[in-house]
């Protein structure tokens, strides 16, 4: 007949079954406590490279904004130069046409905004000069006048065609090599309009100009 167990033997039982479970819990605790920390340290190196791939790709897009903003201003800039450019051309190509030939007596005059309308008669070796606007103004103003500051009034004054200078005499020259200008002013104002008068005298002035810039043809 088998002896039943004494009640120290179960309870050392108990001990050591009890043991036996906080043994077995340490080790769980201690495998989730190992997985936790793979995850922590995963889910940190994961934010770490993403943030480290949005600073790169914000250091990429603004690097593609400066640039682009460079290639805008460099645009801006040859567009500013290629505008400019082509006004000077433009204005070189008025000023290498807007000219008036004297056929007659071999030279030609540029034309300012003052003049643009230059008109004249030639005599001899004299060109006389006027303009449509000088005479329309004094036409209207002197009913009654029938030159009305026409060329032959000499409104703005006369150029003459001399062999050299001394044939020329005291009269404002201008040399072309082969020949010599001479330009003799207006004696008096060929309107008694004010507004005719001053049109007559800042035309007169920008004829003179012109003659010293005359060109031979």
């Amino acid at each position: 007949m088998k002896k039943t167990a004494s009640h120290q033997d179960l309870a050392q039982q108990d001990i050591t079954a009890d043991r036996q479970i906080k043994k077995s819990n340490s080790k769980v605790w201690i495998v989730v406590s190992a997985v936790l920390l793979v995850i922590l340290v995963a889910v940190s190196i994961y934010g770490y490279m993403s943030i480290q791939k949005l600073n790169k790709q914000l250091k990429d897009q603004q690097a593609q904004i400066t640039e682009l903003q460079d290639k805008k201003k460099t645009l801006e800039d040859a567009a500013s130069a290629a505008a400019s450019a082509a006004v000077k051309t433009a204005a070189n190509v008025v000023d290498s046409k807007s000219f008036i030939e004297v056929k007659e007596l071999g030279f030609k005059l540029p034309l300012s905004d003052d003049i643009r309308n230059l008109n004249y008669f030639v005599n001899d070796n004299t060109a006389y000069f006027s303009t449509r606007e000088l005479q329309a103004i004094a036409k209207k103003a002197d009913t009654g006048l029938k030159l009305f500051c026409a060329p032959a009034d000499i409104p703005l004054g006369v150029i003459t065609k001399f062999a050299n200078s001394t044939d020329a005499g005291p009269d404002q020259q201008k040399n072309l090599g082969t020949f010599v200008l001479g330009y003799a002013p207006p004696q008096a104002t060929c309107s008694n309009n004010v507004a005719a008068e001053d049109m007559q005298t800042k035309q007169k002035n920008a004829l003179i100009k012109a003659f010293n810039d005359a060109q031979k043809l």
